[in-house]
């Protein structure tokens, strides 16, 4: 019996491998307080802007989903990835202060990353964004923003 030469099976292995992973990025949305606490429950909007002439004929324009226990949901991209994401969330409070839209390069989401922050927002813990991330921090609204919004023009 002959035996198989260890090194190119390896190869073979390696390439249809990185091809897999290549194919089944994901991106990952969170919602997590201020105070770092995830925010379960909360409805994503997640839209996939495509270069028209590389759009995949099978791409969805886009889809809605709720966040889970941690406040993240997670979605996989088709090949080619779509040049940029568009995500919305939805706050099932109007008690929450929230820059609750972006538009981010799937580069640089998967580069490094995309923490969105409300306006004035210093959060309480340093919560960063894993490459592959979307991360939205919205802050419970103070006791004069709740005491005024009833006045404020929607």
């Amino acid at each position: 019996m002959k035996a198989i030469s260890l090194v190119p099976a390896l190869l073979f292995a390696l390439t249809i491998s990185a091809k897999c992973t290549f194919c089944s990025q994901s991106i990952k949305v969170r919602v997590v307080s201020a105070d770092g606490q995830p925010l379960a429950g909360q409805t994503v909007l997640i839209s996939f802007l495509y270069d028209p002439q590389r759009k995949p004929a099978n791409s969805p324009e886009s889809v809605t989903l709720n966040t889970d226990g941690k406040g993240e949901v997670s979605v996989s991209l088709l090949d080619p990835p779509p040049e940029h994401i568009g995500v919305q969330i939805k706050l099932t409070s109007q008690n929450w202060r929230c820059a609750c839209t972006t538009l981010a390069t799937t580069q640089d989401v998967f580069r490094t990353g995309i923490v969105v922050t409300s306006p004035a927002a210093k959060p309480k813990t340093s919560t960063e964004p894993r490459p592959g991330e979307i991360l939205f921090t919205p802050r419970p609204l103070t006791f004069f923003e709740r005491l005024l919004q009833p006045l404020v023009k929607q």
